[in-house]
C-alpha cells in the first residue's frame, strides 16, 4: 500500500509548486494521482474481500442463473479490450447452461482470469474461453498464448500478494490477490481451480463447477 500513498502524494505536493498553474498544465500529475488512488482503491477492496472470507462474514448468495450468459457478457467486454491490444479472443460456450452460485462472484472469478489472460498475452496472441458441462459439473477454461509461468512458481499463484516476477509487474497493474479471490471463490462453491502453464507457450486455468 506505500506505493500509490507515495505516489499521491508525491504528486499532489508537486501541485503545490506552481500555484499559478492550471489544470491543464498539471493534468499529467492529476492524472497519476488519479491512477494510484484507483490502484490503492482496488487493493483496499481485495484485502477486504479476504479479510471477511477469513472470518466467515462473506456469504455465497446461491440462485439459479444461466452461467453462459453471464460468461458471454464478461467475454464480450474483454474482446473489446483485447481489440486494442490486438488479441483474438475466441470463445466455445454451451446453451442453454443453468447453474446454482453466486453470479455477482462468479462473474468477479470469469473477470479475475480474463484479466490476467489480457494482461499476459502479447500482441498478435490470442486468448480462448470454454464453458461447458461436463456430467453433472461445469468446466470453464480460460487458456491463452501469452508469455506462461516457470514451473517452480505454478505451486505459489494462488498465495497472497505473490507476483510471478516483480520486474514485469511493475510494468502491468496488479495487487497480487486477484488468484487468491478467484480460489476462495472456486472453494466457496464447492469447485476446484487447475492451472497449466509453459514459458513462452501460454497458460490455461481451469474452473469445474458442480451445478448445484
Amino acid at each position: 500500500m506505500r506505493t500509490p500513498l507515495t505516489a499521491i502524494m508525491v504528486n499532489l505536493e508537486r501541485l503545490f509548486r506552481h500555484p499559478d498553474h492550471t489544470i491543464e498544465q498539471e493534468s499529467e500529475k492529476i492524472m497519476i494521482g488519479m491512477q494510484e488512488a484507483k490502484r490503492l482503491s482496488k487493493l483496499v477492496a481485495d484485502l477486504l474481500t479476504l479479510a471477511r472470507s477469513d472470518s466467515n462474514e462473506l456469504q455465497i448468495m446461491s440462485r439459479k442463473f444461466r452461467l453462459d450468459e453471464m460468461v458471454q457478457k464478461c467475454t464480450q467486454v474483454f474482446s473489446q479490450l483485447a481489440i486494442v491490444k490486438e488479441i483474438s479472443l475466441e470463445t466455445a460456450i454451451e446453451e442453454p447452461l443453468e447453474i446454482v452460485g453466486d453470479e455477482e462472484r462468479l462473474h468477479q472469478l470469469m473477470v479475475i482470469l480474463l484479466d490476467n489472460a489480457l494482461k499476459y498475452t502479447n500482441k498478435g496472441g490470442t486468448i480462448f474461453v470454454s464453458c461447458k458441462k461436463e456430467g453433472n459439473r461445469v468446466a470453464i477454461l480460460v487458456k491463452d498464448s501469452g508469455i506462461g509461468i516457470s514451473k517452480e512458481n505454478i505451486p505459489f499463484l494462488f498465495d497472497r500478494f505473490f507476483r510471478v516476477d516483480k520486474m514485469r509487474s511493475r510494468a502491468t497493474e496488479g495487487t497480487g490477490l486477484g488468484l487468491s479471490i478467484a480460489k476462495w471463490i472456486v472453494d466457496a462453491h464447492h469447485g476446484k481451480i487447475t492451472v497449466s502453464s509453459e514459458e513462452g507457450i501460454g497458460t490455461s486455468f481451469l474452473v469445474t463447477l458442480p451445478l448445484k
